[in-house]
């Protein structure tokens, strides 16, 4: 078997040229893929011979998305036949249960080029070379007490670390890197999440907002007329989120920021540990959540939860109405409506910003309650009662057909980010060192007044702007 590996821009380009000439050819389909993910480590795919195929790609991506005609970090040209298969094989990648690869394969056969692109899959097992499996079934040793935690579908031992993460590097096989325009997020942050704003510094994942502006290739006028395009970098989105044109009062987002997944570690019920420090700069805010790994509830909104661990605006002097805000007031809990967002969020308010030191906030999740910690101490907890959603207020009623915790009974999966401004977490009644907040959360021109008022809010934001995270570790119950 020959292959050649990694770096081939020519080859690719002039393998996508042959492609765009022969595509609409019809009476050939590309076979199925069978793919592997081997143990101890190591991945392969393959697909079975057929006669006038000379060339198989592979190109893919462990938890990101990929389209052709990107390279992958996944990627390999076979020229050549094994066994009556074509073969792909990386002995040095590690992968996990519930790692997803995203991949496009594309074959040469008659001198004419065919892609299967848009293609997924989900690590439910590892494989040996003789053929034998090892899947996410638990660990049955004398010693492994049952947890009513499950970890992507299958069962752990109590007290199993699931997650941990001290960032010396940022491993990419575990944490997705968003990459993309948030038009679906329920907040509607003034953002764009893109890879530059991430990284890791002396051990710690730092998550640092900038100004679009700023970026290469923009100015103050790109924000109104330019286009903000994220496809050829590598977005994590479907289109539509990859790619913004500047109109009238739809600017393109005035902020730059980021945002990790760790959608390969879903969980159900366990601890969660974060130990950072929350960014501290106007109208900033950090996203240390858990999103549902499956929307069973719904895809709109807040329909199937989110958990807030913690978060704390960035504003150092911030008041709505006559109630102390700012970097003082840390803010967690739940949210299963959009309309009544805040039902079930807590506060806790302290002598110095939460974003001055570093702390550690946690949340312990059971089948019927969720409880919040900084620092080893409880500081409030959310009890189903009879059934959650039977709490909300009549006007965001719901009838969820789940547990008493729904939509808080299915696997979650952890993210970490910085949002900015937003239609949520700062009422209109907001005044920040005695200015009152630039937009309002139901203007059509809240993006474009909040970027407006950027010579009153940017002057704030500086080295404390990031947020800073120091280790990351989730426990089964």
């Amino acid at each position: 078997m020959s292959a050649r590996w990694g770096g081939r821009a020519n080859s690719m380009l002039t393998l996508f040229i042959i492609l765009l000439k022969t595509s609409t050819i019809c009476g050939f389909e590309v076979p199925p893929v069978n793919i592997a993910a081997l143990k101890p480590k190591g991945f392969r795919a393959s697909i079975p011979n057929q006669e006038g195929i000379t060339l198989f790609v592979f190109q893919g991506n462990i938890n990101r998305n990929i389209q052709s005609p990107n390279v992958g970090t996944l990627t390999g040209e076979i020229d050549e036949v094994t066994d009556n298969e074509w073969v792909y094989e990386d002995e040095s990648v590690q992968l996990k249960v519930g790692d997803v690869i995203h991949y496009y394969v594309t074959v040469i056969h008659d001198k004419s080029g065919y892609i299967k692109d848009g293609q997924s899959f989900t690590v439910a097992e590892l494989t040996d070379r003789s053929g034998t499996v090892s899947g996410n079934t638990g660990n049955n040793t004398p010693d492994c007490r049952p947890s009513l935690t499950t970890y992507r579908g299958g069962s752990v031992c109590s007290g199993q670390v699931i997650l941990q993460e001290d960032f010396n590097t940022l491993n990419e096989n575990t944490w997705t890197i968003e990459h993309k325009i948030p038009i679906n997020h329920p907040e509607y942050p003034f953002v764009s999440y893109q890879r530059s704003s991430v990284s890791v510094e002396n051990g710690r994942l730092v998550i640092r907002p900038k100004l679009q502006e700023a970026e290469p290739g923009f100015n103050r006028d790109s924000i109104e007329s330019g286009t903000l395009n994220l496809i050829n970098s590598g977005c994590t989105e479907s289109t539509e989120a990859c790619q913004m044109t500047a109109f009238g009062y739809h600017i393109l987002p005035p902020v730059v920021s980021g945002r990790v997944l760790c959608r390969s570690m879903a969980f159900k019920y366990g601890v969660v540990e974060i130990r950072a420090k929350l960014p501290q700069g106007d109208w900033l805010y950090p996203e240390l959540l858990l999103e549902p790994f499956i929307h069973k509830y719904g895809n709109d909104k807040f329909a199937s939860g989110v958990i807030k661990v913690a978060a704390a605006a960035g504003n150092r002097n911030l008041f709505m109405g006559t109630n102390a805000q700012g970097n003082e007031l840390l803010f967690g809990g739940a949210i299963i409506s959009s309309e009544c967002n805040d039902t079930f969020i807590f506060q806790k308010l302290a002598t110095a910003g939460w974003g001055d030191e570093f702390h550690t906030y946690s949340l312990r999740w059971e089948p019927e309650r969720l409880i919040l910690s900084v620092d080893g101490r409880e500081w409030s907890r959310l009890d189903a009662g009879e059934n959650l959603s039977s709490k909300l207020p009549p006007a965001c009623a719901r009838t969820l057909m789940g547990g008493r915790l729904a939509p808080f009974d299915t696997e979650f999966y952890l993210t970490l980010g910085v949002a900015a401004g937003g239609v949520i977490t700062f009422r209109d009644d907001s005044y920040s060192s005695g200015r009152a907040k630039p937009w309002r959360n139901s203007n059509s021109k809240a993006k474009l007044h909040f970027w407006q008022d950027l010579s009153y809010w940017y002057p704030t934001w500086g080295d404390s702007s990031a947020l800073i995270v120091e280790s990351v570790k989730v426990t089964a119950l």
